[in-house]
C-alpha cells in the first residue's frame, strides 16, 4: 500500500438507514409540534396585546359617556350604553385580530355618534335659549366649526373637502355679522350638508385605511409567529440560522412599511417567507439527517476500532463551529501503530496510518509501487467488523497508485504518510 491518500465511501443498509429516518421523522414531527406551539403562543400573545388595547379604548369610552350622559337626550344615553356593553360583550369572546380590530373600530364610530348626539342636543338646547333667528344662526354655525375640530384626521383623509368646508364656514361667519337672518339660510344649511358629506367622507376613508393597517398589523403578526416557530426549532436554527436571519430582516421591513403606512407591502413579504419556510425545514432535516449518519458511521468505526484492539485517544470535530464537519477519529494499538479516520457528512472516509511497516512492488505496466499489506488488513477487517456488527457496508480501499491487479501479502515496512488523510474509501 502506497502513501498516497486513503479513502472509502460509508453506505448503510437499508434497515438501518430506514430506521435513521423513521427516527428523523418521529423528532422532525416532534419538532413540528414545538413549532406549532410557539406559533400559537405568539398569536395568542399579540391576540390578547390587542384585545386590552381596545379595553382602554372602551374604559374610556365609558367614562366620557358617563361625564357627559347629563348632556344627552335620555334615550340616546341608554341605547349608546347599551351599544357599549354589546360592544364589551363582543370583545370578550373575539376569537382573532380581525375580530378585535372590527370592535375597535365600532367603539370609534360610537365615539362619533356620542359626538353626533351631544352637538344635537347642545343644538336643541341652545335654540331653546336662543329664540331669536340670527343667534341661533350664530351657535348653528360654531357648533358646525367645533364638530369639524372634533373630526381627527380630517385634513389626512379628506384635505380638499376640509378646506372647502372652512371656506363654506368663514362665508357663513361674514353673513351673520352683517345681520340678515334670511341672508344666511342657505348658506348655512350648505355648510351642514358639507359638514355632513365631510364627515361621511373621512369616516370612509379612516375605515379603509383602517383595513388596510388592520390587514398588515394581521399579516406582520403571522409572519412573526412564523418566524418564532422557525427559532424554537434547534434543528432549523442549527443548519439554517442564516436563512432564518434572512426571513427576519423581511419581518423588520414589515414593520417599516407599516410605521410608513406602506401596509401593501407586507403581504408580498409575508408571501415570500411562507414560500421559503417548508424548503428551509426540509433542508435543516436533510442536513441533520446526514449528520446523524455521519455520528453512527463514526461511532460504528470507533467501536470496530477498539475491538481490533485499538484505543480511542481523540474524537473531535474538524471545524467545531460547523455543524457539517467532518469527525476526526484517532486510535492506537498497544504496539505505537495508529489510525486516523476522517469521516465527512457526505463523501469519502479517509484514513491516515503511521507506524506500519512497508515494501515496494513492481507495478503493471512498470515502474514500482509502495505497499503496505498490513495496514490495508487491518482496515479490511475493520470493514468486514463494521459490516458484521453496524451494517455499514464499505467500499473498495483506494489509494493513488494502487496497483488493480496486486495480492495482499505481508509487508516489510510502511513509509510515514504524507500528509492526514491519504488512505480513502471508495463506494461500494
Amino acid at each position: 500500500m502506497s502513501g498516497s491518500p486513503k479513502y472509502s465511501r460509508a453506505q448503510l443498509e437499508r434497515q438501518r438507514r430506514e430506521r435513521l429516518e423513521q427516527e428523523r421523522r418521529q423528532r422532525a414531527a416532534e419538532e413540528a409540534r414545538r413549532r406549532q406551539e410557539a406559533e400559537a403562543r405568539e398569536q395568542e400573545r399579540r391576540l390578547e396585546a390587542r384585545r386590552q388595547q381596545v379595553q382602554q379604548q372602551s374604559d374610556t369610552l365609558k367614562r366620557t359617556l358617563s361625564q357627559q350622559h347629563p348632556h344627552l337626550y335620555p334615550n340616546a344615553a341608554d341605547r349608546l350604553h347599551q351599544q357599549l356593553q354589546q360592544l364589551q360583550h363582543t370583545l370578550a369572546q373575539a376569537p382573532s385580530e380581525a375580530a378585535v380590530g372590527q370592535v375597535s373600530r365600532q367603539l370609534e364610530q360610537l365615539q362619533t355618534d356620542l359626538h353626533r348626539h351631544l352637538a344635537q342636543k347642545r343644538r336643541d338646547d341652545e335654540a331653546k335659549k336662543q329664540q331669536a333667528e340670527l343667534q341661533h344662526q350664530k351657535f348653528a354655525l360654531e357648533e358646525l366649526q367645533r364638530q369639524q375640530l372634533e373630526i381627527a384626521d380630517g385634513a389626512k383623509f379628506a384635505p380638499q373637502m376640509e378646506a372647502s368646508l372652512s371656506q363654506k364656514l368663514e362665508s357663513v361667519k361674514q353673513l351673520i355679522q352683517a345681520g340678515d337672518p334670511s341672508q344666511v339660510r342657505q348658506p348655512l344649511h350648505a355648510a351642514e350638508q358639507a359638514l355632513a358629506a365631510y364627515r361621511q367622507e373621512v369616516a370612509e376613508r379612516r375605515a379603509e385605511w383602517q383595513r388596510r393597517q388592520g390587514d398588515a398589523q394581521e399579516n406582520l403578526s403571522r409572519l412573526q409567529a412564523l418566524i418564532a416557530g422557525l427559532q424554537a426549532d434547534p434543528v432549523v436554527m442549527r443548519w439554517q440560522s442564516a436563512a432564518v436571519g434572512q426571513l427576519d430582516q423581511h419581518r423588520q421591513q414589515s414593520e417599516q412599511a407599516i410605521a410608513a403606512e406602506q401596509f401593501e407591502e407586507v403581504a408580498p413579504l409575508l408571501a415570500t417567507c411562507q414560500q421559503q419556510r417548508q424548503p428551509l425545514i426540509d433542508a435543516a432535516n436533510q442536513s441533520q439527517l446526514q449528520a446523524d449518519q455521519r455520528d453512527y458511521i463514526a461511532d460504528s468505526i470507533a467501536q470496530s476500532l477498539e475491538s481490533l484492539g485499538f484505543g480511542i485517544i481523540y474524537r473531535e470535530a474538524e471545524h467545531p463551529d460547523n455543524p457539517e464537519s467532518a469527525v476526526i477519529l484517532g486510535a492506537a494499538s498497544h504496539s505505537g501503530k495508529g489510525i486516523s479516520v476522517s469521516i465527512p457528512t457526505e463523501g469519502e472516509i479517509f484514513y491516515d496510518v503511521e507506524g506500519y511497516s512497508k515494501q515496494t512492488a513492481a507495478a503493471v505496466g512498470g515502474g514500482s509501487a509502495a505497499v503496505c499489506d498490513e495496514a490495508e488488513a487491518v482496515i479490511g477487517e475493520m470493514h468486514e467488523h463494521l459490516q458484521g456488527e453496524f451494517g455499514v457496508q464499505m467500499g473498495e480501499l483506494q489509494w493513488q497508485g494502487k496497483d488493480p491487479n496486486r495480492r495482499l501479502r505481508q509487508a516489510d515496512r510502511l513509509p510515514r504518510p504524507l500528509s492526514p488523510g491519504l488512505i480513502h474509501q471508495t463506494p461500494p
